[in-house]
């Protein structure tokens, strides 16, 4: 199974600098955040090809702490990210406090990616962030342990 997606190996092909230097398994990784930031922001019934593919309007989702919001955007999140991102295995999600930004949802997403060692796919760790703001745009950052 390729690591980065179709569009980004063609990609490479023309601008090979793109990867250069870069472990495999960071490109997957960082392919792996931009496609769920691609999805993520991505509203429903926008695409002709998949009408599920994306989420529901979030305009005025951030700006209302309702636990049903939560649980219901954070269904959401994991229900696109199992269909569409199979290279995040088992993912998961909780929600976390924000402590920049009062009228911003944040939440961990996490789950295993497939790693090349010695030729074997050894599953790893990911675990990204994801912040809803009150607009509903999406940010997803992979997580930094501090």
């Amino acid at each position: 199974m390729y690591k980065i997606r179709l569009l980004e190996r063609l990609s490479a092909l023309e601008e090979p600098l793109l990867v250069a230097g870069r472990p495999v398994d960071r490109q997957l990784r960082d392919s792996i955040v931009v496609h769920l930031r691609k999805l993520l922001n991505t509203r429903a019934g926008s695409v002709p090809i998949d009408p599920n593919y994306g989420m529901p309007d979030m305009s005025n989702i951030a700006g209302s702490f309702a636990m049903g919001t939560t649980e219901s955007l954070s269904e959401s999140i994991i229900r696109q990210v199992a269909r569409y991102e199979k290279r995040l295995l088992q993912p998961k999600i909780t929600v976390e406090e924000e402590t920049r930004e009062v009228i911003t949802l944040r939440f961990e997403l996490s789950g295993q990616v497939a790693s090349a060692q010695d030729g074997d796919d050894v599953l790893q760790p990911f675990a990204m962030i994801v912040r809803v703001n009150s607009s509903g745009q999406v940010f997803v950052d992979p997580k930094v342990d501090r």
